[in-house]
């Protein structure tokens, strides 16, 4: 078949007008994600309220053929990045103050 390409997974033959791989299944024209701008704002607060998460979005947008795709992918996690270091520094401020507080507990309490 002249006409014809190979899947990037299973490296099957299959035609340029399939949608999926009859062999393994994979999607041969995924839809690229969406960059509206609506999108885009849940996108960035979920990337910064959820920030495990936002990672997930990211690489998934990376992964997308368009620039636009790949900057919102970027952006997302470098939010993600931000978000966790916020609340690794209240984490540890969070405990500094509780060991501060036992320590002048501990140390007003009478032996």
């Amino acid at each position: 078949m002249e006409n014809s390409v190979l899947c990037p997974v299973c490296h099957a033959t299959v035609k340029p007008t399939d949608y999926f791989c009859s062999n393994c299944g994979k999607n041969l024209k995924p839809e690229a994600p969406s960059t509206s701008l609506n999108k885009q704002i849940i996108i960035y607060l979920e990337s910064f309220f959820l920030p495990p998460y936002g990672i997930i979005i990211g690489l998934r947008y990376l992964r997308a053929g368009d620039s636009k795709s790949k900057t919102v992918g970027i952006i997302s996690i470098v939010l993600t990045i931000i978000s966790l270091l916020i609340l690794i520094k209240f984490t540890f401020d969070l405990i500094n103050i509780v060991n501060s507080q036992v320590y002048n507990q501990l140390q007003n309490m009478e032996f």
